[in-house]
């Protein structure tokens, strides 16, 4: 159990910065098919971190950004 508490600290704190690099995403809606997003799939911008539904959505808009409009989240959310 001791050897384990180490290992999980260590898990906590990189999942932790993983989350925290480009903060938190300005969309709630994936820019190319519309569905909620998921944090996990993610790309930074100069706008901020854009987050996709999927890993073929967050694919398809890196090789073409221009192409799909990123709605920010509305106040408050």
């Amino acid at each position: 159990m001791k050897a384990l508490l180490p290992a999980l600290f260590l898990a906590a704190l990189s999942v932790g910065s993983l989350l925290a690099k480009g903060g938190p995403a300005i969309n709630d809606k994936c820019p190319v098919d519309g569905k909620a997003v998921r944090i996990i799939y993610r790309v930074f911008t100069d706008k901020g971190t854009v987050a996709f539904c999927c890993v073929d959505c967050m694919d398809a808009y890196q090789k073409s950004p221009g192409r799909y409009t990123v709605t920010p989240k509305g106040p408050g959310q």
